[in-house]
């Protein structure tokens, strides 16, 4: 993932747009079927991780607007909160509930969420991104760290692509 966290929503946004840009550029180089031929190593086609990257953005845009994070993602508070949390689960929950979803869904779903996270940017200012996670969620247990909300946004967008990709380009089925 990106090193260096950017400090202003301007320059936020603008490696927000920097890694969607890439991350369409790279998917618009595959075909139908490298897109919905799941890699027989673990059965997640790329369009499974493209609902797997709607679902954690679309959790962060909830955030930012101070609603439930798991919620928007689809998790229940049981499957999140059993003690430390379980990404590894909630991932494969994720992964389960969007499965059946086509390849125009799963791109629907992802833009849905990437407009969703925009529109939750856009009402925020420079100190707001400056807050911790407990400002946003104070009744979450167990994730601020005392960083910026700057830390999970990032995390699950533009670093979020850049970490998905080896696993994308791993799942592109030899045609």
């Amino acid at each position: 993932m990106t090193e260096s966290r950017p400090q202003t929503k301007t320059e936020l946004l603008a490696l927000i747009q920097a890694g969607w840009d890439d991350l369409h550029t790279r998917l618009s180089q595959l075909s139908e079927s490298q897109l919905t031929t799941p890699n027989p190593s673990d059965g997640w086609a790329i369009k499974d991780h493209l609902t797997h990257l709607a679902a954690w953005e679309i959790g962060i845009a909830a955030l930012l607007q101070h609603e439930p994070r798991y919620r928007a993602m689809g998790l229940t508070e049981e499957a999140v909160f059993r003690g430390e949390v379980d990404y590894d689960s909630l991932n494969e929950t994720i992964f389960q509930q969007h499965q059946g979803k086509s390849l125009a869904e799963a791109q629907a779903y992802l833009q849905t969420a990437h407009e969703a996270l925009l529109a939750a940017l856009a009402e925020l200012s420079d100190d707001d991104l400056q807050h911790t996670y407990s400002f946003y969620q104070p009744h979450e247990p167990g994730q601020d760290s005392g960083e910026s909300i700057i830390r999970w946004v990032v995390n699950n967008t533009y670093g979020h692509y850049e970490e998905h990709w080896p696993w994308i380009a791993a799942a592109l089925p030899a045609l």
